[in-house]
């Protein structure tokens, strides 16, 4: 076992510095201190730059209300110290590791975490590959422990990072799956044969998906916060909140008010309840990991498949977070460290 002195670790990390456009962005070296207890270092080596990366940056992210942090949840890297926990989870020094972290600061390239939050990466995923998996997928597949037994689920942006993996989890499950959406993302277009979509343009959505669905779906999976979901659901549904989209400029505020909101009808008909992942990993660490093992290992099987990773330089880390305003199709960004 790698044992550990006092050296401090150095380090490069995104900082955001401001709220703004990805010129508040900015690359610091910094000194970390060394592990304490069974926490292990990890080398990051690839990192996902997501919407809610974006949302932070921008200032509109609730649990982030001040510059100054580290962007990124989830990360792919390599051990270089262990520990007896580490070990007793078979995780050794140049083992490859991913994990999503209780709060931001992945996006740096080397981390001091507990190794509670790492699982082996598979030999037959690229580390680029496994990058675009934790985070997303750990969310699709909380929120539908969260949907219950729900046969008939609505996913809200099926053609996002999250909800073709929600929907993909779903239809696995034996679940009939309607999506909102204008088409298939890039890549996907096996999935039109499966989920029929009501176009979120029709001002009348709501009805249209009770249409696809002969009812009203019994679960709906939403990163949207629009009330208009529970149009949608039956009344002894449930409506799972991933994220609270918000007005432009008013995130937080609605990120408030849709979880107060959410809290309030609980038990309402249909009930609501907040699907918030970094919360849910740190209080249920070894679910969280069985669930994350499982799902890295879908992904190298091909059995569940992610967004293709759309890999930029760490020192451009501009131009990543230019290519994430813009969303594009069936990617997600990813950082490769240096």
């Amino acid at each position: 076992m790698a044992r550990r002195g006092s050296a401090s670790i150095e380090r490069s990390a995104v900082r955001v510095v401001r709220f703004g456009d990805p010129s508040a962005v900015v690359i610091a070296q910094e000194t970390l201190r060394p592990p304490r207890g069974n926490e292990v270092v990890v080398r990051v080596t690839h990192a996902s730059l997501t919407s809610t990366d974006v949302l932070a940056r921008r200032g509109g992210y609730l649990i982030q209300p001040v510059p100054g942090f580290v962007p990124g949840y989830d990360f792919v890297g390599v051990l270089e110290t262990e520990s007896a926990v580490s070990v007793a989870l078979g995780l050794r020094i140049g083992a490859r590791v991913a994990g999503v972290l209780p709060r931001m600061g992945s996006h740096a390239t080397r981390l001091v975490v507990s190794p509670t939050f790492l699982v082996a990466v598979p030999a037959a995923l690229s580390s680029e590959a496994a990058a675009t998996v934790p985070l997303n997928a750990v969310t699709a597949a909380v929120a539908l422990q969260y949907a219950g037994p729900a046969r008939t689920v609505l996913v809200q942006g099926v053609s996002g990072a999250v909800g073709v993996l929600v929907a993909q989890l779903a239809l696995r499950d034996g679940r009939r799956v309607v999506g909102t959406g204008s088409t298939p993302p890039p890549g996907f277009s096996d999935l039109s044969a499966e989920v029929p979509l009501a176009d979120y343009r029709d001002p009348d959505w709501p009805a249209r998906v009770r249409e696809l669905a002969g009812g009203g779906v019994e679960a709906a999976i939403d990163h949207t916060g629009s009330p208009r979901v529970r149009e949608a659901v039956a009344a002894n549904g449930v409506v799972v909140h991933t994220a609270f989209a918000g007005r432009a400029g008013h995130e937080r505020e609605d990120t408030v008010r849709g979880s107060a909101t959410a809290v309030l009808h609980r038990r309402g008909h249909p009930r609501e309840v907040v699907c918030a992942v970094p919360f849910w990993v740190l209080r249920n660490r070894p679910a969280y990991r069985n669930m994350l093992a499982g799902l890295l290992a879908d992904a190298a099987a091909g059995t569940l498949r992610p967004f293709e990773p759309q890999v930029v330089p760490f020192d451009s880390v501009w131009e990543a977070h230019r290519l994430a305003d813009q969303r594009p199709a069936g990617r997600t960004i990813v950082l490769a460290m240096p």
